[in-house]
């Protein structure tokens, strides 16, 4: 009934490209327009591929309707407050270059309105993933909580607010560097619009903060991500304020 999938390959390198940037601007005194711009556009893009990937998925854009038909089967009637579990463990290898292990779970509560129709579900999840690249070797670990409201049916439109906090530990393989990284994202009043593809976020802000260690540098950060909708948003860290095209 419910399944999220998780892209932990492009999450390594987004990682890397987030602490490499964190430790070097942390020297800076001048700072760089064009990587404050890059690294901007890659937080707002990468969150959004994120959400599309799990509560925005064209397969999975959230709580089934009752008696209804998803992926050939027939779903069965959810009740107020029911609880469902879906854990998982999976493993992808590319030859001797690639190797990735995702172990978690999936815990859904199905919420409803006043009438006693389910119209939505908070979701809890975490999971650990390891494994190598050509580039590098990580461990991370990972913990979602969200609530989801049904703006229309079929969750065409929902409404997401919650939280996700990560940390992430790399080893890269040229230089030998150990970085890890503590993340936290606060997600306010997110409206999504999946009634088209690519889908749109159309309102909502998500608040994120990245602390850590790069080969020894700390680092430590936070700013804002303001979603515009038409695919537009602007980010603000640093003191500047960048506007972005997902």
């Amino acid at each position: 009934m419910f399944t999220k999938f998780k892209s932990p390959a492009a999450a390594a390198l987004i990682a890397l490209t987030v602490l490499v940037y964190s430790s070097c601007n942390k020297e800076a005194k001048v700072a760089n327009t064009n990587t404050d711009k890059e690294m901007a556009t890659s937080i707002a893009v990468n969150l959004y591929n994120s959400i599309g990937n799990t509560i925005a998925s064209k397969t999975t854009s959230g709580l089934p309707a009752t008696n209804s038909v998803r992926n050939g089967k027939k779903v069965n009637d959810l009740t107020c407050g029911q609880y469902i579990e879906v854990p998982y463990d999976n493993t992808y290898t590319k030859g001797d270059t690639v190797k990735d292990v995702m172990t978690g779970s999936n815990k859904y509560v199905v919420s409803c309105d006043a009438g006693n129709q389910p119209n939505g579900y908070t979701y809890t999840g975490s999971y650990v993933n390891t494994g190598f690249s050509p580039y590098a070797v990580y461990d991370i670990s990972v913990k979602e909580y969200y609530t989801l409201k049904s703006l229309l049916p079929e969750f065409v439109k929902m409404e997401v607010n919650g939280n996700q906090s990560s940390v992430y530990k790399i080893t890269t393989k040229k230089d030998g560097d150990y970085i890890v990284q503590n993340n936290t994202y606060v997600l306010k009043g997110i409206i999504i619009d999946a009634a088209n593809r690519p889908f749109d976020i159309t309102a909502g802000t998500a608040n994120f903060t990245s602390a850590g260690n790069n080969a020894g540098k700390d680092f430590n950060f936070t700013g804002t991500i303001k979603f515009l909708g038409e695919h537009k948003a602007t980010v603000s860290f640093n003191g500047q304020v960048f506007d972005i095209t997902l």
